[in-house]
């Protein structure tokens, strides 16, 4: 007997999920985009931030290599 509980459990879910009004439907779908932009967006400021990172640490080492070359040729004086 459990078994065919279970069956009209599903099948009135099936029938109840099937009856969604268009003002749902329509909601759930601009959700639905709304989340998708979210994760764009988040994704682009992530690459922004490591790429920027990247960028400080090049100049950190461009930096040690002038300084480097700096004092290499006052020490020659």
């Amino acid at each position: 007997m459990e078994n065919a509980s279970i069956f009209s459990n599903v099948s009135s879910n099936v029938t109840t999920s099937s009856s969604i009004d268009d003002d749902d439907a329509q909601s759930l779908y601009l959700a639905n985009i709304r989340d998708i932009a979210l994760k764009i967006i988040y994704i682009i400021i992530g690459a922004v931030g490591v790429l920027d990172n990247l960028f400080v640490l090049i100049i950190f080492a461009l930096f040690i290599k002038i300084t480097d070359k700096v004092l290499q040729s006052v020490n020659r004086m």
